[in-house]
């Protein structure tokens, strides 16, 4: 149930555990996830809401160079991944990766708790919500031809009446320096119900007033569409 990918991170201890190519990781944001973590996960296949990683153009990691966990245990576990910046990346800005894609790119907190059993728990019922996190950048934003190595680690788990949380934290370093780190990452699962009556900041762009003096600088940068 694994493959080796085209690159390994010097992050990631040599051949830990399952490694997965960028079509393997479409599996994981659209297709069946048993086919990539084996019978165990067959139960969830048929669920329509499950934990999964997005679909392309929002799945940044190109591949998983390795995985310490074991499976569906609801344990601790560790995954690292790795994303390249490219010259035709759609997200380029002047040729740096914007700072919200530079987090998001870490995204694979979503794979590990998928791989540690989350979906066999919630059983189609409970959707993956970020909570909260502290973060830091060490560095001047990535560039064309970085390679970004994460290494996110699930730390524990809580109940909270019938919400599953899960505690993380991740760093992301290209060619070995400190880039990004996120401490006192929180997720939960939430059903539908919870989600429509949490409070919150919450935006309905439908009714918001607009403003006719507001201001609409030019942009400093020529941008196409």
């Amino acid at each position: 149930h694994s493959s080796t990918s085209h690159r390994v991170s010097a992050h990631a201890p040599k051949a830990v555990g399952l490694t997965l190519n960028r079509e393997q990781l479409k599996i994981h944001s659209s297709g069946r996830i048993s086919e990539i973590y084996g019978p165990q996960f067959r139960a969830q296949d048929s669920y329509e809401l499950q934990c999964r990683m997005p679909e392309p153009p929002l799945l940044l990691a190109d591949r998983v160079t390795g995985l310490a966990a074991e499976p569906a245990t609801m344990k601790t576990g560790t995954i690292w991944t790795e994303t390249d910046v490219q010259a035709d990346s759609w997200y380029l800005h002047c040729d740096r990766m914007p700072a919200g894609v530079l987090i998001e790119s870490g995204q694979a907190d979503l794979m590990l708790i998928s791989y540690l059993g989350i979906d066999l728990l919630t059983q189609g019922e409970r959707a993956y919500r970020l909570l909260g996190c502290e973060l830091m950048y060490h560095d001047d934003l990535p560039k064309v031809g970085d390679t970004l190595c994460y290494d996110i680690h699930v730390d524990g788990h809580a109940k909270h009446g019938d919400v599953r949380l899960f505690f993380f934290h991740y760093d992301c370093r290209i060619a070995g320096k400190a880039m990004l780190s996120v401490r006192q990452g929180q997720a939960g699962f939430f059903s539908e119900k919870e989600l429509k009556d949490s409070a919150g900041i919450l935006w309905t762009p439908e009714t918001q007033k607009l403003r006719e003096d507001a201001c609409l600088d030019a942009p400093a940068h020529p941008f196409g569409k």
